[in-house]
């Protein structure tokens, strides 16, 4: 499994609270999560989940993993969503829509963030 589809399975489990909830959800079976959750710990050499009878629980270094990894999916989906309207002219109605909560605000100015750097970069290769 890719580093992205791993950090996608350890958000999964950790909001779903279990390798078989989140295995469903990801349409997987659960031995290949919970695999992909043991490589993870074993790249960061960290413990990410403590395991017990009654379920998992993020560590404190999970739990920040599980923070700062979720706001990364956002981002690169964001990214994604970003290219796609760019190219086909939808971005400013997507920005009307996102106006009012706080939340998509900060997207509404990611997505500046990248045009602007995506522009620069263009500009910087035709000199």
């Amino acid at each position: 499994m890719g580093r992205m589809a791993a950090m996608e399975t350890y958000v999964s489990v950790v909001e779903a609270g279990s390798f078989s909830a989140a295995a469903k959800r990801l349409k997987l079976g659960q031995p290949a999560v919970s695999k992909s959750i043991t490589q993870l710990e074993e790249r960061l050499g960290v413990r990410l989940l403590l395991r017990s009878t009654r379920g998992l629980t993020p560590t404190d270094a999970g739990q920040r993993f599980y923070e700062h990894v979720r706001r990364a999916i956002e981002e690169v989906d964001l990214a994604e969503h970003v290219a796609r309207d760019v190219s086909t002219g939808t971005l400013q109605r997507a920005s009307r829509q996102c106006r009012g909560d706080l939340r998509n605000r900060r997207q509404v100015l990611s997505v500046y963030r990248l045009i602007a750097s995506t522009s620069r970069g263009r500009a910087m290769q035709g000199l």
